[in-house]
Order: structure tokens, then sequence, then C-alpha cells
């Protein structure tokens, strides 16, 4: 059982209620706060760098006008190619089917022994060289044209490497743009972040057990969202050395501040050790005796009674008296304010003029979890 399930009813709903205000305040900082980050992005003059504006326009136009050049040149040679294609593929069809009929023929002439038609066989002759001879053309042109195409192909593909490099320096110098853009919208970010995350602690280390408390929570929540989960993604890479770097220094900046607590801790014992049971009994606060009450642990030292016995009245580590026994015979853990039995106040020895504590009833939602 905690500290929290001691209090009464009406103070355990208002301990629900803070935190859900805290959480609705976190939730809705948040979401200005993500709305302020996605923002400053166009914080720096002129926005986010592009690679037209790093284009050498009075380089890449007359390359691009050339290519543009190149290109319909090539398409209009692919078109006559392919027109001198099929001319000379009839050409050679016609040649091929005339070759052939006269083959035929000469045959049919030589088994006859006919050789009257010798006039026919000249006529013939003389028209397939004709055929073979505009199939040879077809070809010269075809051939020429192959030239053409090629040597076009050589000045596209130097007109191609000029503006592939000219992109190429382009592009590096909008990567160097945009590395510096994004430190400075980085540096932009870190400016209203970091602010954000000192006050929150240092809200948190002064009012955090205020009576406004559910609001030095819920910012809290929201300065540490702010700068782990909008600021912390755009922390610039470097190789991947910048992110080990901060996680190396806030490892140790945690460290560092969880060893000094400590020692504080031990320091802030030890001097407490040097009191009268008196003075350490008074310096209890009385929502810290329940808890430790719940534990079975000394409220001045943290450490077990019960090693004692549960009859055990002094603490075995400290000798801090923590059971009382009232007038009417009752026992009474000695920081209740009032007996369990008789309901008369709980005085503890050596303070009988001291008041007894106030229970923390009402006013358990005037401070801290």
């Amino acid at each position: 059982m905690t500290t929290s399930q001691a209090y009464s009813r009406p103070a355990r709903l208002l301990q629900i209620a803070s935190w859900v205000i805290a959480i609705a305040f976190a939730v809705f900082l948040n979401m200005l706060g993500s709305l302020v980050i996605r923002d400053l992005m166009y914080a720096p003059r002129g926005g986010p760098p592009t690679v037209e504006q790093f284009a050498d326009s009075k380089t890449d136009e007359p390359l691009k006008a050339t290519q543009r050049e190149l290109e319909r040149e090539r398409a209009a040679l692919a078109d006559k190619a392919e027109a001198i294609g099929i001319a000379r593929m009839r050409a050679a069809q016609n040649y091929n089917g005339a070759k052939e009929s006269f083959r035929n023929w000469v045959t049919t002439r030589t088994a006859t022994g006919d050789y009257s038609q010798d006039p026919a066989i000249v006529a013939r002759t003389k028209r397939l060289d004709e055929l073979q001879s505009a199939v040879v053309d077809w070809q010269r042109q075809q051939d020429a044209l192959n030239d053409q195409q090629r040597a076009l192909q050589v000045r596209t593909m130097a007109v191609d490497q000029q503006l592939a490099a000219s992109q190429e320096t382009a592009e590096k110098r909008f990567e160097q743009a945009s590395r510096r853009y994004e430190l400075t919208v980085f540096a932009w970010r870190l400016a209203v972040t970091l602010p954000i995350l000192l006050v929150a602690v240092w809200l948190f280390l002064r009012f955090r057990r205020a009576r406004y408390w559910p609001f030095v929570y819920g910012f809290g929540l929201f300065a540490l969202s702010a700068f782990f989960v909008e600021l912390v993604p755009y922390l610039p890479n470097f190789g991947g050395y910048v992110r080990v770097l901060v996680g190396i220094a806030l490892t140790a900046f945690a460290g560092i501040y969880v060893l000094r607590a400590f020692q504080r801790y031990v320091e802030r014992k030890r001097e407490e050790m040097q009191q009268s049971q008196v003075e350490r009994a008074r310096s209890v606060a009385y929502d810290k005796a329940l808890g430790a009450f719940q534990k079975k642990l000394c409220p001045s030292c943290d450490k077990s009674w019960s090693l004692g016995g549960d009859s055990a009245s002094f603490c075995i580590h400290c000798g801090l008296k923590l059971f009382e026994v009232c007038e009417c015979g009752g026992r009474n853990f000695s920081f209740f304010p009032f007996c369990s039995c008789c309901g008369k106040p709980v005085r503890r020895a050596g303070d009988a003029n001291a008041e007894p504590p106030a229970p923390l009833g009402d006013a358990a939602g005037s401070t801290g979890p």
C-alpha cells in the first residue's frame, strides 16, 4: 500500500484529478510545442533550400537546349532509318524473287536444249543486276544513316556528361546548404526548447510541492517531451558522433546528479543521527511517517524496524522511539495524531507540551505527490 492509499477517499480522488489535470495540461502544451517546432523550419530566411537554387542556369540552359535538339535529330534519324530499312527489305525481297525465277527459267531452258532465247537470258540477267544494285544502294544509305546515328550518340553522351557534371556540382552545393540550414533550424529549436527545459527543472525543484503542483508536473512532462521527442530527432548526425557524445554527456550528468543526491542523503542522515530523538521525531513529516509505517521502516533512518519484532517500540538501528502506549493502554505509532483505541491525541515522550501533528486530511490536495 502506498502513501496515497493511506489518505481518505476524497484525498485520493483529488490526487487522481490532479494527475489528470497535469497530464491534460502537458498534452495541450505538447500540441502547441509541436506546432511551434514544426513551423520553426521556416524561421531561417528563404525557407528550405532546393537543388534548383544552386543550378548554373547559364551553363545548363544551353546544354539542355542542345540536348533537346539532339533528341529531335535522333528521333528524325530513327524515323528515316526505319523507312530505309523497310525499303531495303522490299528491294531484297524483289531481288530474291527475281533471282529464284531466273534460276528456274534457266533450268527449264537447259533441260530442253533451246538456246534460241539467249537474248532473254541477257535481259533477265540485266534485270537481276538492277535489282541487286537497288539493294546495295539502300544498304549504303542505311550504313550512312547508322554512321550519323553513332556520331549523334557520341555528341549526346558528351552533352549528357557536361550536364551531369553541372548537376553534380549543384547537388554538392545543395547538400552543404542543407546541412547549414539544418543546423540553423536546430539552433532555433534548441533556443526555444532548452529554456523551457531549464524552467521546468527550476519549477520542479522549487514548486513541486506547491498548491498548484499539477501544472508544475504538467509543464515538466511537456518540457521532457519537447526536448527528447521534438528536438532530439533533429539533432545533427555528423556520422553518429554528435548523438553518441550527447548520450555520454546526458549519462554523465545524470550519474553525477544521482551520486551527489545520494551523498547529500547520506550526509543529511548522518547529521540527523547526531540530533536527539525529540528533534528527529519533530522533523518527520506526517505523510512520510505514514509511508514508512506501511513499509515497516523507520521514518528517520529508513531502515526496517521489524527486525526487532512486531512488538518492538524502538528502532534497532537509530534508537528512535516508534510506538507509544496511550493512557487507555492502546499501542500506537508515535507519529499517529490520535489513539486508535480511545481517540485521544497521541503524546510523544519528551514532547508533552507540543501539539499533536495535524492529519493530512483535506490538505492532501495542496501538496505534491
